[in-house]
């Protein structure tokens, strides 16, 4: 064998030894979602988890969508109906076992409010746009988790009437939904009713 074949026979084999490392080198160290403490929230799968750098990734999203609901608010006797949609994506950073560090969520919650279930009288819109994020001061504890909320909450407006609600900046609560602090103004925290109150307000204003 030449010496020019001999070596192209080498190099040959050379990167046939390697492209099986490179390719598998390439593929992430996937991690079974159930080792993950506390339990992955189930309305977010399916979940997908693996392993990078010292610790755990999962990522999970969701996404509800509703029409004409009856969403909890009654005014004057008649319920407030909602049609729209919420959608989240959820990461989840854990130790190397799996027990949870901290996650972060993105939520875009969008919705028509009305008081007649088809929506044929006067309608108010409401949106809230922000950034969850839960701390686990101890890791996998679920006792000792904060969330926070950062960015606009709720937001309500409506034609005729402007600026209904807004509850907008961050607040913090621990896993009783305790406030632990609130910067910005948040008329929900300081008094719900009464914040809620301006929507039957807002409509009342309208004719509906």
């Amino acid at each position: 064998m030449s010496s020019l074949r001999k070596a192209m026979v080498i190099l040959i084999s050379a990167l046939a030894l390697l492209a099986p490392a490179s390719a598998s080198a390439g593929q992430p160290d996937t991690v079974d979602p159930a080792l993950m403490q506390p339990t992955l929230n189930a309305t977010f799968a399916p979940w997908s988890c693996w392993r990078t750098g010292t610790g755990i990734v999962c990522d999970g999203q969701r996404l509800l969508a509703w029409v004409a609901q009856e969403n909890g608010l009654v005014c004057d006797g008649r319920p407030v109906y909602s049609t729209g949609s919420d959608e989240r994506t959820l990461r989840r950073f854990g130790d190397a076992n799996g027990l949870a560090l901290h996650s972060k969520s993105h939520v875009a919650i969008t919705e028509t409010l009305s008081l007649t279930p088809d929506f044929s009288g006067p309608t108010l819109a409401a949106a809230g746009r922000l950034e969850e994020t839960f701390e686990y001061g101890t890791p996998g504890d679920l006792a000792t988790r904060t969330d926070r909320y950062t960015g606009i909450d709720v937001i309500v407006t409506g034609p005729g009437v402007g600026l209904v609600l807004h509850d907008v900046g961050v607040k913090t609560f621990d896993i009783d939904d305790d406030v632990l602090s609130a910067h910005g103004p948040h008329p929900v925290v300081v008094d719900a009713d009464g914040a809620f109150a301006k929507i039957c307000d807002a409509f009342a204003t309208l004719g509906a």
